[in-house]
């Protein structure tokens, strides 16, 4: 059952509040608001040549247009741009509009944790059988190799986005949760052998001491994970695809869509451009219009509501206390309660880096907020702090690493908000959008067409990079720069629960009324 299901399922929770919240899901989310945000910690040193980037004068046309500018869309625009130059053809024009700031919403605000720790792997084969529980668990622990391999060859970005492979703790403070989590590693471990080697298990704070944990940890289970800096990660790829492509890719911030319609033209041909995509600077016509805005998405596709849900989450960050030892290349930790998580991280601290200062990057709390997160769903605005997160998250740190390892500590430095994308069946939605699904006329398997990557309920980091990959290799099918079989190899990576399908349109939505739940 996806989160989203279980909160509005909860019997602790007032039904008005339930359905408050059903009938915010059922809402436009609107476009996201330009001038009354949080400052997330993140955004504290815009990029000088993507933060605010606007061509002189706003394109008219492009043969693909993708709306949104976090680790998605760069992946798409990545794929699309770096493929044609390896096939040695001419690439297909890309626009990016964004309606703020450069990456300026859920990637420019998460964790930015690299993190799939594969301990709800039971309740996923569960769901989906062995295969396919297989293959999900793949795709996602695929993405921490698959950004290093990116950065292997970008020395200076490696350091500068601060990506470094680390070893999660998981962290669990009452036993019956631990043990939970140890029926599903075994099986993990029994199913997927080679993918579980690194992962290991320490009981009755055997290694609370190493760790820096609090007595009232019960146990742990570590193994690979990563972290980055996730605007600097993209905003610095795109920059390159900037300098590389000039004739071929444009970044327009500042740029909400207000509108798209599509002209039918009975002889579309790879030259039509359909689409027109209103904006307050002008209208751009594009082939191709794919759409990365994950929480906003049923702005302007409206198919998507009551399927991909806003919901806002918090992240603080935060001093290390004094007598805390940096753990910034070694440990990323996971909170486990008896209701709800928390996920961490730590910077390293160098006089190189004026913006860097072993910060703690906390983020989570949605289980202490008002009715146990009903209130955070549907939330599209991230202009607000909900103070009972705000209070869970202060409090935190001393609690889990204890006193004694922790000392004094300065306290937050930054507390923010995000809006992330909640998939009603758990699962993200990544691929062609059919015309009843965005209610825009055309035909599903003409040239021009709508296109997704959305949905990643809080996950955003083990499933975004390889879902606009997916997307950038449909398009360059579509585009016919790359061969059908394309596709067919991407088949073999990409979830089939992942894709759009009319059938899965069908069967997903939340209803409108509690009573249906």
């Amino acid at each position: 059952m996806s989160l989203i299901k279980n909160i509005l399922a909860g019997k602790s929770v007032p039904k008005e509040a339930r359905q408050a919240a059903l009938d915010r899901i059922y809402q436009s989310p609107g476009v996201p608001k330009t001038k009354e945000t949080t400052t997330s910690f993140w955004l504290r040193e815009p990029h000088p040549s993507v933060a605010k980037v606007q061509s002189t004068t706003f394109p008219s046309s492009a043969d693909i247009a993708i709306l949104g500018s976090g680790i998605t869309a760069l992946s798409v625009a990545w794929t699309i741009l770096q493929t044609s130059k390896e096939q040695a053809t001419d690439p297909p024009s890309v626009v990016i509009l964004e309606a703020r700031d450069c990456c300026s919403g859920a990637t420019g605000r998460n964790g930015g944790h690299l993190l799939e720790t594969a301990l709800e792997y039971l309740e996923l084969k569960e769901a989906v059988g062995l295969e396919a529980a297989r293959k999900i668990t793949k795709f996602r622990l695929a993405h921490l190799t698959d950004i290093e391999a990116l950065l292997l060859s970008r020395p200076e970005l490696r350091l500068h986005c601060q990506f470094r492979q680390i070893q999660y703790v998981s962290v669990y403070f009452d036993n019956q949760s631990f043990q939970d989590a140890l029926e599903s590693l075994n099986a993990f471990r029994k199913d997927m052998p080679k993918e579980s080697e690194e992962i290991f298990i320490y009981k009755n704070s055997d290694k609370n001491q190493e760790f820096q944990l609090s007595q009232h940890a019960v146990g742990a289970i570590t193994g690979p994970a990563g972290a980055v800096w996730p605007y600097r990660f993209v905003t610095s790829l795109l920059d390159e695809l900037q300098r590389d492509f000039p004739l071929s890719f444009r970044v327009e911030t500042n740029t909400p869509v207000e509108e798209i319609t599509r002209a039918m033209d009975p002889s579309s041909t790879k030259e039509s451009h359909p689409y027109s995509i209103s904006t307050p600077r002008g209208i751009l016509h594009a082939r191709q219009v794919v759409h990365c805005t994950n929480g906003y998405v049923s702005h302007l596709v409206p198919g998507f509501r009551g399927r991909v849900v806003p919901v806002r989450g918090q992240m603080s960050a935060q001093g290390a206390g004094q007598t805390f030892k940096n753990q910034a290349y070694k440990h990323s930790w996971v909170f486990n309660y008896k209701e709800g998580f928390d996920y961490l991280t730590q910077l390293p601290s160098t006089k190189e880096d004026l913006h860097s200062n072993g910060e703690m990057m906390l983020g989570g709390g949605l289980a202490a907020s008002r009715g146990y997160g009903i209130e955070e769903i549907g939330v599209s605005s991230d202009n607000k702090i909900d103070l009972y997160v705000d209070i869970h998250l202060s409090g935190t740190l001393s609690a889990v690493f204890g006193r004694k390892h922790w000392g004094h500590s300065s306290g937050v430095k930054n507390m923010w908000t995000g809006i992330m994308g909640f998939s009603s069946d758990g699962y993200p939605w990544v691929g062609q959008l059919p015309p009843s699904f965005t209610g825009r006329r055309g035909e599903k398997d003409a040239l021009a067409a709508e296109w997704a990557a959305v949905g990643f309920s809080g996950e955003g980091m083990v499933h975004a990079w390889l879902s606009g990959k997916a997307i950038g290799i449909m398009l360059l099918v579509q585009e016919q720069i790359l061969p059908e079989q394309a596709n067919t190899g991407m088949q073999e990576w990409l979830p089939d629960q992942f894709c759009i399908t009319e059938a899965r349109v069908l069967k997903s939505p939340l209803p409108r009324e509690l009573s249906s739940l």
